[in-house]
């Protein structure tokens, strides 16, 4: 039997959750390996509790904290000649680790171009296991306002939630609203930032984002969402990644509906 050596995984928390992780759990699952070794970011350990920690093996930390030039599951500061080193030194230390021979190490990954995406029955998507990491407060009601929609109206629809709710905004680097993120103010953001992140969504009644890669944690997670946008055919409870969320409310929009008509559906919503 062979041994899967998973990565070196680069990439954006987008792709980790679209993409990479779902993967690699389909492949563990359909190949019945006889060990398997992992390598992404070291503070997204937690989304592989499966996986043994010492068979762990944390990308280089520096790309990691540069969070904003991950791009799709590309690093903008990593060219491909060095990608490729990385990813033999990872496939060598396996071998060594797994006391294995080269041909029984069979190393899966994403391709590294900036939109990859594997086919949906190539996926498997499981909950993830809420991270044991305390928080200061719980929030009824959280906002992601992540950076896919525009800053202007994202900041509308927050001025006017805050307004009538007790509501926490979280997010990582590519959200807005980055003073009023209880998340990235963190002094231990770059260590434990999507630990907390994923508590407080656990810990919600409500999470309010524009639809995407937050819109399917939060279906995957089993949480009440409320999602907008151009494309949330995805989402919707016949879409692929809906995942049997049946709290999953979806408004369709375009560039020039109201912050106000998106708030008002919100309130319904709640």
């Amino acid at each position: 039997m062979v041994v899967l050596a998973c990565g070196p995984f680069i990439g954006d928390w987008e792709q980790e959750i679209l993409n990479f992780r779902p993967f690699v759990q389909w492949v563990y699952k359909s190949f019945n390996p006889k060990d398997v070794y992992l390598s992404t970011h070291f503070n997204r350990s937690f989304l592989y509790q499966w996986i043994d920690n010492q068979k762990f093996l944390p990308i280089y930390q520096h790309l990691t904290r540069n969070e904003l030039s991950q791009e799709g599951t590309l690093h903008k500061n990593l060219p491909l000649k060095d990608y490729s080193l990385i990813t033999k030194i990872f496939k060598e230390d396996v071998i060594r680790m797994a006391n294995s021979n080269k041909r029984d190490i069979a190393l899966v990954n994403l391709p590294y171009t900036k939109n990859s995406d594997y086919p949906f029955y190539n996926k498997f998507f499981s909950r993830i296991e809420t991270p044991n990491i305390k928080i200061k407060r719980t929030y009824p009601i959280l906002y992601i306002p992540d950076a896919r929609e525009d800053e202007e109206r994202l900041t509308s629809i927050y001025d006017l939630l805050r307004k009538k709710y007790d509501i926490g905004v979280i997010g990582d680097l590519k959200t807005y609203l980055e003073g009023e993120n209880v998340v990235t103010r963190r002094v231990d953001y770059f260590e434990n930032g999507y630990k907390y992140i994923l508590k407080y969504i656990m810990e919600a009644k409500i999470v309010i984002c524009p639809a995407g890669h937050w819109t399917l944690l939060c279906n995957q997670q089993r949480v009440p969402v409320f999602s907008w946008g151009e494309s949330i055919g995805r989402f919707s409870k016949s879409g692929i990644y809906n995942l049997g969320n049946e709290k999953c409310f979806l408004l369709p929009t375009t560039n020039e509906t109201p912050p106000k008509d998106i708030f008002n559906t919100i309130q319904h919503f709640i």
